[in-house]
Order: structure tokens, then C-alpha cells, then sequence
């Protein structure tokens, strides 16, 4: 009789175990992704410096970055409010996918969750001077400017100019050189 009751309460702590070390456990990759995206974000500050606008684009006194779709960057984009772009501080927008909240943007920046709207995001600002920014496979090509590009350990990211040029948007070519491609 012991026994049996020694065995249930052992098979209920290994459950309770079980049961936390589940709840509580993080895949590696979430780490691994948790870097990807502070690398990500450098990125997009980075590339903000080397794109001019439009002289009669958004005469607004912050530079508007977007997050369109589910939000990948998680804490890595905290602080970024404290940051200036062309002397304009960065202000941090999560707007609906459609052109009258797109249109605030300098620069959107389209999540996975968004890949099915990818086409009709890009055709509403497609006279817009915003930068549209994706880690999507096939962005450029569908329309964005800058598509990033993991290779490896190493991230990279293509540039459509021809695409930013029709937008009014000049990219410097100390940030075209760096691109590995440029459409």
C-alpha cells in the first residue's frame, strides 16, 4: 500500500515537472530569433540615414516607422524613440494595412503575418515616398525597397532602386554598395 502510494506521488511530481518545464521552456531558436530582430532593427535606423526623401514628403516633425502585421521585433525596438533620423525623433506606429495609415509612415517595416497583403500594400503606396522594409522571401521583386536576406550567420538585404527612384526616394550608394543585390 506504501508503494502504490509512493508511486503515484512520484508519478505526480514528474508531471507537475513535466507540466512546468513545459510552460516554462523556450526554444533555442527564439533566442537565436530574439538577436536576428536587434540586428534587424540596427538595420532599419541604419537605413534610414541613407535614404532621402522628397523635399515635399511628410514635413512632420518625427520620422514615422511603422510595424505593419504581427510585431516580430518584441523588446528589440524598445528605446528607439530616444533615437533621431535627420534630426526628426523616431516615432513608433503599429497602423492597419490601409493607405491613410501607411501613408504616415516613412518607413513600414511588413511582418511574415502580413504576406498575403503584401501585393495590396505595395499598390497603395505605390506613388508613396515609404520605404517598405520585409524579411519576406520575395519582397523586392514584389514591389518593396529593401528585402532582408539571411545567409547563413550572416544577414544581408537587397535593394529595389529602381522601385525607391519611381517613389521619389534617392538611396544613397554607400547603401547600395552594401546591398547583394540591387533590383
Amino acid at each position: 500500500m506504501l508503494v502504490k502510494f509512493l508511486l503515484m506521488r512520484i508519478r505526480q511530481l514528474l508531471t507537475l515537472v513535466l507540466a512546468v518545464t513545459l510552460c516554462c521552456w523556450r526554444p533555442c531558436a527564439s533566442k537565436a530569433e530574439e538577436v536576428e530582430y536587434k540586428v534587424k532593427a540596427a538595420f532599419l535606423l541604419n537605413f534610414a540615414k541613407f535614404v532621402t526623401w522628397p523635399a515635399t514628403s511628410k514635413p512632420a516633425d518625427a520620422f514615422v516607422l511603422c510595424i505593419v502585421g504581427v510585431d516580430p521585433f518584441g523588446t528589440a525596438l524598445s528605446g528607439i524613440e530616444s533615437k533621431e533620423i535627420g534630426g526628426k525623433k523616431v516615432q513608433l506606429r503599429y497602423p492597419a494595412a490601409n493607405a491613410d495609415d501607411l501613408g504616415q509612415c516613412q518607413m513600414a517595416f511588413i511582418s511574415q503575418s502580413e504576406q498575403k497583403n503584401v501585393p495590396r500594400i505595395v499598390g497603395l503606396l505605390n506613388a508613396s515616398p515609404v520605404v517598405l522594409v520585409s524579411d519576406l522571401e520575395g519582397f523586392v521583386e514584389s514591389g518593396g525597397t529593401v528585402e532582408f536576406k539571411d545567409q547563413g550567420d550572416r544577414l544581408s538585404f537587397l535593394i529595389n532602386n529602381s522601385k525607391a527612384k519611381k517613389q521619389g526616394l534617392s538611396v544613397s550608394s554607400s547603401l547600395l554598395n552594401l546591398a547583394v543585390e540591387v533590383l
